[in-house]
């Protein structure tokens, strides 16, 4: 296998350039060495014909949808599996429960009771999507890192508790952010099913910066060296908002590549 080929991106990345011509993005990222695709936002957010003629017409491999939870409840969960279906989607990711953004419930309602909840649905959930032949992943923010439950950081008491076949997607940026080690997560989980968000983050600059600048506090070296980690796909996201999105596309590449 090549050293590129389950390198993508979130869509996140170029969402703006995405809403404005999916096909024309697409073909333009392809062009930059990425293989695959991380959809996200509200279902149905493209209309499947364009889905798959934006697929494959650049070669991307659609590798996962960030899902909402609320599309992922009983009386949504059928209509969410039949989309992803039908655009070739195998992975439905949770992309947050809780923190600032309240999904699920509000920073007020924070308690370890409500995460037990959370598991306790999340497992529901993959069994139901795996009826409809879908994966199911969760998406980590920087509060699973803050937050701590049964001794042990919120990030690890989520995962030692959720069925292992959830793939983990993890994303070091946040990671960072909350104030954890992305080594000591991946060491901990390097047999879980794992996808990796490679998101730069800056300590003094926030997400304003791109994949191996100066400043970014991920260290690519130790979480990209060759056969120490298995992962499923390495998905770039950049939340640069100083770049254009698809020169921050660009650079984010050319800044991985130096690491492979």
């Amino acid at each position: 296998m090549d050293k590129t080929d389950n390198i993508g991106l979130a869509m996140y990345t170029i969402h703006t350039s995405a809403a404005q011509d999916i096909c024309a993005a697409f073909e333009q990222i392809a062009a930059m060495g990425y293989h695959g695709i991380e959809f996200f936002g509200p279902l149905p957010l493209f209309d499947k014909a364009q889905v798959r003629r934006a697929l494959s017409s650049s070669g991307l491999t659609l590798t996962g949808w960030h899902v909402d939870w609320k599309d992922l409840q009983p009386d949504t969960l059928g209509a969410t599996a039949d989309y992803l279906n039908e655009t070739g989607c195998p992975l439905a990711v949770v992309q947050c429960l809780g923190g600032k953004w309240g999904a699920a419930h509000t920073p007020e309602q924070e308690c370890e009771d409500i995460w037990k909840r959370h598991i306790q649905w999340i497992n529901s959930t993959a069994e139901s999507l795996a009826r409809q032949g879908l994966r199911t992943g969760y998406h980590n923010h920087e509060h699973e890192f803050m937050l701590h439950y049964g001794g042990k950081p919120l990030f690890d008491y989520f995962f030692d508790a959720v069925h292992p076949d959830i793939v983990m997607e993890f994303d070091s940026g946040n990671c960072i952010e909350g104030g954890d080690d992305p080594i000591r997560v991946l060491e901990k989980y390097r047999s879980r099913p794992m996808i990796l968000h490679l998101k730069p983050y800056s300590l003094q600059n926030g997400f304003h910066t791109v994949l191996g600048a100066p400043d970014d506090a991920n260290d690519w070296a130790a979480i990209l060296a060759p056969d120490r980690y298995n992962f499923e796909w390495r998905l770039v996201e950049s939340e640069c908002a100083t770049l254009p999105e698809m020169e921050n596309a660009r650079l984010c590449m050319e800044g991985l590549r130096t690491y492979l």
